[in-house]
Formats: C-alpha cells, sequence, structure tokens
C-alpha cells in the first residue's frame, strides 16, 4: 500500500485539494518527469524557492537542510547531528532568564521586550561549569541560538512549524514549550502576518517538575517540524493508515495502556510503569539534561532517582497523587517512510492525572528495527494531581495524527534512540539492570 494516496486513506475534505501523489511516487508508476512539471516550469521559467518541486506535507531531513542553506532557518548548530528525519533540533543559548510570575502565554507581540518591560523575567547567570540551575517548580526562558529569517517568503509558501519537547526531556517529567516572538500561541507558528512581522527569534520556556536539573548553552531541548501547506489538508484519516502504521491491530488511530507486566534487569522484576523517587524531588541536587560522551557508567543508575511498579493483582494501575510515572502503549509503531505521526491525549487531564509527552514519531520508527522484530511502543509521561487515579489495562490515553511526508527521508537508524525500546526511561540513565 503506497501511504501516500489521499484517496484511499485521506479524510473527504482533502480531496482535490492537495496533491495526490508525490513526484517520486508518480515517475515509479511511469509518468515522466516533464509530465509532473508545472507549465510555468515548462517554459523555463523555474522558481528559485525550494518548494517549487515539493509536495504539501512534513519536510523530510534534506529538505529541512534545504532551507537551511538557502538562509530560511539560520544559526543552526551541527546540522548533520541536528537534523532528524522529520524535525530539527533547537538548542538553547546563553541568555537565561527566571519568570517571576509564573509562566507566560504568548500574547502576539514582541516578546521578550515586553516581558521585560514588565519586569516579568530577571536574568540568571550560569554556574562555574557553564550550566545553569533550574529549581523544580519554577519556570525560566531561555533565547533558542536557531532562529527563522525570510518569514515574508515562507509565510507566502504556507510554511507552518509544529515543535515538541525532546522525548529524553519529556521523560523527565520537564515542560518545554516553544514561543515564537509575535505569535500568539506555544509550540509553531503559522503563515501570515504574525510571521512576517515576527523577528525571528525563538524562545523556550521550561519548568522542571519532578527533577531540579542542570542545562547548558548548546544543549537541544526541543525540536521543530516544518509542513509545507495547511497540516489539516496533509493529514491522512481512516482505518487503512492505522491498521499500517499500527501493525493491523488497533484501527481507530488511538493508543491505550499496557499494563501486562514486562520482565526488568538481570533479576527480571515485574514492571508495569516506573515511578519517580519522592525523596529525589525533595533533595537539592541537579539531574544534568545532556548526554555523557564516555563511558556507560558515567550516566546515573536509575534506581537512584526510580522504582519499578510492580502488577496489582486486579490487574489495574493506581496513580498516586503527585507521584510521576513511565508508562507505555500496547500498541506498537511501525511507520513507513513517507508518515510522520503527531501525538495528542485524549485530553490534556483525565480526571485527576496529566498526560504529557513528547508528540513527534519520525517516519521509519519501529518498521526498521535492526533486532528485526516489528513495532515499537510508545511512551506515556503520567503525573498525578489532587487524587490517586486507578488505570485500566487497554485504557485510552492518547489519539495519533497521521501526516503526509512531503518526500521520503533519508533514514539513519542510529539516530533513533528508542527504537527497540518496551518500558524505558530516558537515554539519560544507564539501563537498569
Amino acid at each position: 500500500m503506497d501511504l501516500r494516496t489521499g484517496r484511499l486513506l485521506g479524510s473527504a475534505r482533502q480531496l482535490g485539494k492537495v496533491p495526490l501523489f508525490s513526484a517520486s511516487f508518480l515517475q515509479t508508476a511511469g509518468v515522466s518527469s516533464a509530465a509532473l512539471k508545472t507549465p510555468s516550469m515548462c517554459r523555463g521559467e523555474r522558481m528559485s524557492e525550494p518548494w517549487v518541486d515539493w509536495i504539501p506535507g512534513v519536510l523530510a531531513n534534506h529538505q529541512i537542510r534545504e532551507l537551511e542553506k538557502q538562509g530560511f532557518l539560520v544559526e543552526l548548530q551541527d546540522p548533520d547531528q541536528a537534523i532528524d528525519a522529520s524535525a530539527v533540533d533547537l538548542h538553547i543559548g546563553s541568555q537565561a532568564y527566571e519568570t517571576v510570575e509564573g509562566s507566560i502565554k504568548p500574547f502576539g507581540d514582541q516578546y521578550l521586550h515586553q516581558i521585560q518591560q514588565q519586569k516579568l523575567v530577571k536574568q540568571i547567570d550560569p554556574d562555574e561549569s557553564g550550566a545553569f540551575k533550574l529549581k523544580r517548580g519554577k519556570t525560566y526562558l531561555f533565547e533558542i541560538i536557531e532562529r527563522l529569517e525570510k518569514r515574508t517568503e515562507l509565510a507566502k509558501a504556507r510554511i507552518f512549524g509544529q515543535a515538541t519537547p525532546k522525548s529524553s526531556v519529556g521523560r523527565m517529567d520537564v515542560l518545554v514549550r516553544l514561543v515564537l516572538d509575535h505569535m500568539d500561541s506555544y509550540d509553531g507558528f503559522i503563515p501570515g502576518d504574525s510571521l512576517v512581522k515576527s523577528s525571528g527569534h525563538l524562545f523556550l520556556e521550561v519548568t522542571p517538575i519532578t527533577f531540579s536539573v542542570k542545562v547548558k548553552p548548546g544543549v537541544a531541548l526541543s525540536q521543530l517540524r516544518f509542513i509545507y501547506g495547511s497540516p489539516e489538508n496533509c493529514e491522512f484519516t481512516g482505518e487503512q493508515v492505522a491498521r499500517t502504521a499500527l501493525g493491523g491491530g488497533n484501527v481507530n488511530s488511538s493508543l491505550t495502556v499496557d499494563l501486562e507486566p514486562v520482565r526488568l534487569g538481570k533479576d527480571e522484576t515485574p514492571a508495569v510503569a516506573f515511578r519517580a523517587l519522592q525523596e529525589k524531588q525533595d533533595g537539592e541536587s541537579f539531574f544534568e539534561l545532556w548526554e555523557k560522551k564516555g563511558l556507560v557508567a558515567d550516566k546515573p543508575d536509575p534506581k537512584e532517582y526510580w522504582q519499578i511498579v510492580p502488577p496489582q493483582n486486579n490487574g489495574r494501575l493506581t496513580i498516586k497523587k503527585d507521584a510521576f510515572y513511565i508508562l507505555r502503549s500496547k500498541e506498537k509503531i511501525r511507520l513507513p517512510k513517507g508518515l510522520a505521526v503527531y501525538c495528542r491525549a485524549v485530553d490534556e487531564t483525565i480526571g485527576e492525572m496529566r498526560i504529557h509527552y513528547a508528540g513527534f514519531v519520525h517516519p521509519g520508527f519501529g518498521r526498521f528495527r535492526k533486532d528485526g522484530k516489528d513495532g515499537t511502543p510508545l511512551i506515556f509521561e503520567v503525573r498525578g494531581h489532587d487524587l490517586d487515579v486507578s488505570l485500566k489495562d487497554g485504557q485510552t490515553m492518547a489519539h495519533i495524527q497521521f501526516y503526509r511526508m512531503s518526500e521520503d527521508p533519508h533514514l539513519n537508524s542510529d539516530n533513533m534512540s528508542y527504537e527497540t525500546q518496551t518500558l524505558q526511561l530516558s537515554k539519560y540513565f544507564q539501563q537498569w539492570t
């Protein structure tokens, strides 16, 4: 099945509005390259914009690189490492602030200038190692090194932006939200006057909840996805695409919690979840949110920060108030190259618990595993609120949205950190032994 076909997999609103096939697909089917050109291209009036040959969809890694090369995304740090199959890492800079009155929602104006004038932030300095200490329960603001340029052209081309935290950061219960100057909502941008008026500067609002953490300039906490054309017109719906991406089991694009125990460590301890240790939340230690480039032993021992949650006799799981959990989905994702996923919680809060997690699943995830297995579960990051909550096995936790890729990405399995995961903590930790 070709997942680029809007007629079988797309919703009715898509038909007639966007191209149904990629250029590569049509060429494979025997359609000549000359037939694929627009009238202006046939006359030799080829446009200089990179998107002239693209179809609407999520931009692949080589397309993002083209935006960077042509000056639409500037100051990109280490492009070969930063650009993933369908998104680009955003790196914090050396300017950091603590918000004095909590989180500051974007308001459609010059963001940093306005909040500085209103004395809503105070600048903070790094410690002697050059890192910033972020205390749990407080909110901080960082300027991003990367920024957007040629915003008028991006707006005219109908380029949209969508952002989520990096998965490793979300698994540490750190809320990360992107702000673009002049936008009035978090985690992205839409083409229009606000994008044109924007300075192109990006900011990251960071709130550690469970653990106090340390970050340093150059660390990537968030990632940005570019979409060519309206996201609604690039979305696939229907049971066929769900069947393909979820391995044939689930056909309604939902993710459910798996409370069947897995066995972890040398003792093969049965586990349905990880729970953060309360004593590590109350101390003054700061967890470093960057990977150690030395031996595996240089990473923290997870047993100092987490405990295994064993299965309950009734097959349920009690989410304790104010506690943070790592769980997994029953569904095993197996994405073809031409498909990207965005995850959304069924509701931001379900009863008295909050579900939040990094929302992107990149093309190829779970489908080309080195161990030969087919499909990989996703991770839920769940926090209890004011009351205990009892979860049942198979309870719906999230819905997933499927988006067509504008072009197939070049896949690098070495960049897929969690492709073989079952129930797994952040890669900042050692493996559970």
